[in-house]
């Protein structure tokens, strides 16, 4: 594949036509080492950088925002394509875990905790094109879990969820729930990604239980409230966000109000480590 940047790039210098933008977007494309096949496609991708890029502009300039935004490898797609990244998206929600309220001693807990610091939180993957945020959470959780419970870390399979749990109610590229992912795993141990490699699409599940690490015994679900989210010390803990918006996708730092313009559609799943 060919990359059009630095031609473009020279062919506008000589030319003198560069703007901000034009130079904003090449320095883009080689630090994030962007590929176009097309010239076509180089135009695209800079306008919906463009698009971007005008959001960032006017959040940051705004005294009143509590975050700041920035670009990241996203920032050059199509909207259609960051949707097929959100894979909670139009899906069924599962039935209602009955659970009691939550009974948990916080009298010795810390006011803060990160599983980061502990070692217990392995490396951030990439889920490509395809809305399977839900076998990420549900894989990270369960890795950090297993670490937590003494043993050494294994890069466990979101392939075998994304292939094999559509007995459960998950649909592989097309979404799914963490709920689904754990009610799979209580008859089928996960395996390790090294044995089943993610593809970022659907394919024909090739589970082998004799390759199997560990099920999951249960799960449950925290009411939410900062009391109750004091169980992230016990492990980390999957969290749906609405994440389908410039708001969520384009953070850099600072913390995210109901007054930055966020939508309340779920969309995305990640994992809560601290």
């Amino acid at each position: 594949m060919k990359t059009f940047a630095a031609s473009l790039f020279a062919a506008v210098a000589s030319a003198e036509l560069m703007t901000q933008l034009d130079y904003d977007f090449m320095r883009y494309v080689s630090e994030h080492g962007k590929q176009y096949a097309t010239v076509e496609e180089f135009k695209v991708r800079q306008w919906a950088f463009a698009l971007v890029d005008e959001y960032i502009q006017s959040n940051n300039s705004n005294p009143n925002s509590t975050h700041v935004a920035g670009h990241n490898f996203l920032s050059d797609m199509l909207p259609a394509e960051k949707d097929k990244m959100l894979g909670l998206k139009n899906m069924p929600k599962p039935d209602e875990v009955s659970l009691e309220e939550d009974e948990v001693d916080i009298s010795n807990l810390p006011t803060s905790w990160d599983w980061r610091t502990q070692g217990k939180v392995t490396a951030v993957k990439d889920q490509g094109q395809c809305g399977s945020c839900w076998a990420f959470s549900s894989i990270e959780a369960i890795e950090s879990a297993w670490m937590i419970a003494g043993h050494s870390q294994v890069i466990m399979s979101e392939q075998e969820l994304v292939d094999c749990s559509s007995s459960t109610g998950n649909e592989g590229c097309n979404g799914g729930w963490y709920f689904w992912s754990y009610d799979w795993l209580k008859t089928h141990k996960t395996m390790k990604e090294a044995d089943y490699p993610y593809t970022a699409k659907d394919g024909e599940c090739q589970y082998n239980a004799s390759e199997g690490v560990t099920n999951v015994s249960d799960y449950g679900r925290t009411a939410g409230t900062n009391k109750n989210l004091l169980q992230l010390q016990q492990q980390p803990l999957n969290v749906a966000v609405a994440a389908g918006n410039s708001v969520f996708m384009n953070y850099s730092s600072g913390i995210i109000t109901a007054g930055s313009g966020c939508p309340t559609q779920i969309g995305h799943v990640l994992v809560d480590v601290h």
